[in-house]
């Protein structure tokens, strides 16, 4: 990949792709399955931009069944008729989570941008499916130019890096003011998140090729083309990924990794660079859940508690009992220079241990894909889901997605954020969780909050307290934070300013 120095900012972007919960433990029971022979009679990749076909089926198993060999992305969740239409399917939500993770880690057909390769299995060669999506850079040009088709690339002019592009290469930078390394905050990019081996997290937004045509087909990319109301096409699939720089880092081994672009945040400049993933978020519209299926993975080595067998450190801690601040210290504008010290990051909730019906819960879920994965060699074992969020009731699209209508609900005691994606917005689902802020964007932009923020000529920081869905937005977060108690003794002896 070769690189073009670039400089200057030419626009503020924004965003906002929040979390959703997911888990991991070990539990052994009677749900512990074999894991299904290869899928036959696969879809045989087309020469054309056709978009690669979901998996469907014909009827779903009382009990989920772990497997690793098919690349397709499931249509829907399978839940079977004889499950109770009352119980928690928070089993087959979670294995639906899973088979996504496999099909959009597996990899790419050479030169078919969101095509698996069906002759390699999920641990072989080359980019994965997912970092063959259209990323945000594409789709949203800085000057509002029309873009590229599905599989065609920009020329260099259209990165900030000012690289060349082509099948599997990877841009981590961004024409604005460092939203590459911004986490999502409310009306704004709030501070980045640093690494143990002190180096920034970088992030990118990502779009499949039904999401992608259904917007560049109707210019949605301009903001004047956005109509009232949108509703995405069911199978759209959208996906944020959190990387890290891997220089110093330990045990690589343990992460799927890969060579990108990454601009300097000081310098302005663009290098290679040994990334690894960190952090993915999948989210994708489905027939029975129009309000998206919302589903969260992290490496399993990015905070305590260690894995069973791990080395015991850790990405984003340094294994003291240091607490984390309750509050990101570092801004995103101006960024810290030089760059500042890490601070330990933890999960304040934790991955769900939930059994219904005897089915196993997210944490032996995750054990039982980690366990086949291991099996297979693949370094898909070290990852983790840390949540699947969905609307509750499903088939019911006029439903907003606030707590009370999805899980894990309103007072959720288990995790629904992704600790290096909403570091600190782990503590109220009302705000934290991913379909609680999306749902203020449901009627306008189905959800999508970087459609509504990128769309040309993008919103800047300045004009955002203008739209009604960042006012209320910022309602929901200024009604969820506590009221600070009053002193219950006097401080009259204390110096001014100073508060004990």
């Amino acid at each position: 990949m070769k690189t073009i120095p670039l400089s200057g900012s030419r626009l503020f972007l924004i965003t906002c792709l929040l979390a959703f919960g997911v888990v991991m433990v070990l539990l052994p029971g009677p749900w512990q399955q074999p894991v299904h022979s290869r899928t036959d009679n696969l879809p045989v990749a087309q020469a054309s931009p056709t978009p690669y076909p979901c998996q469907s089926v014909a009827s779903c198993p009382n009990a989920p069944v772990t497997n690793i060999t098919s690349p397709q992305v499931p249509c829907d969740v399978c839940i079977p008729s004889s499950f109770p239409s009352a119980a928690n399917a928070i089993a087959f939500f979670d294995d639906y989570s899973w088979r996504s993770f496999i099909a959009l880690v597996w990899p790419a057909l050479q030169n078919q941008r969101g095509v698996p390769d069906t002759n390699q299995t999920v641990d072989g060669k080359g980019p994965r499916v997912f970092e063959t999506y259209k990323g945000l850079w594409e789709l949203f040009h800085f000057d509002g130019s029309a873009p590229s088709g599905w599989n065609d690339y920009d020329p260099p002019t259209m990165n900030a890096c000012g690289a060349t592009t082509a099948f599997g290469d990877l841009v981590l930078a961004s024409f604005s003011k460092f939203s590459d390394l911004g986490q999502a905050g409310f009306g704004k990019l709030v501070g980045p998140l640093v690494a143990q081996n002190q180096t920034y997290v970088s992030y990118l937004t990502a779009y499949n090729q039904i999401e992608f045509d259904q917007i560049t087909s109707n210019s949605w990319y301009l903001r004047a083309k956005l109509p009232s109301t949108i509703t995405f096409n069911p199978q759209s699939v959208d996906i944020k990924s959190a990387w890290m720089d891997m220089t110093n880092a330990k045990n690589p081994e343990r992460y799927y990794t890969r060579m990108a672009a990454v601009m300097d945040p000081v310098s302005g400049k663009c290098s290679p660079k040994l990334m690894g993933l960190v952090g993915l978020h999948i989210v994708q519209k489905t027939p029975t859940r129009p309000q998206w299926i919302w589903s969260t993975f992290e490496q399993v080595d990015n905070v305590p508690p260690a894995q069973s067998g791990a080395p015991g450190t850790f990405a984003f801690n340094d294994g003291t009992s240091t607490p984390m601040p309750p509050k990101n210290p570092y801004s995103v504008n101006p960024l810290p220079t030089p760059m500042p010290p890490p601070v330990n990051v933890t999960r304040t909730k934790p991955i769900s241990t939930l059994v219904v019906q005897g089915l196993p819960s997210t944490v032996q879920t995750n054990a039982n894909y980690q366990q086949a994965l291991k099996k297979a060699g693949s370094v898909w074992q070290y990852y983790q889901l840390v949540m699947t969020q969905w609307p509750v009731p499903g088939n019911s699209p006029a439903n907003p997605g606030t707590p009370g209508f999805s899980f894990p609900g309103t007072g959720a005691t288990t995790s629904f954020a992704n600790t290096t994606m909403e570091t600190f917005d782990q503590s109220s689902i009302a705000t934290g969780g991913c379909m609680s802020c999306h749902t203020v964007t449901k009627t306008g932009t189905d959800f999508l909050w970087s459609l509504a923020d990128h769309a040309f000529p993008p919103k800047i920081p300045s004009l955002l307290m203008q739209d009604p869905a960042f006012r209320e937005l910022k309602t929901l977060i200024e009604k969820s934070q506590p009221m600070e108690k009053p002193s219950a003794k006097p401080v009259s002896k204390q110096r001014p300013g100073r508060r004990r």
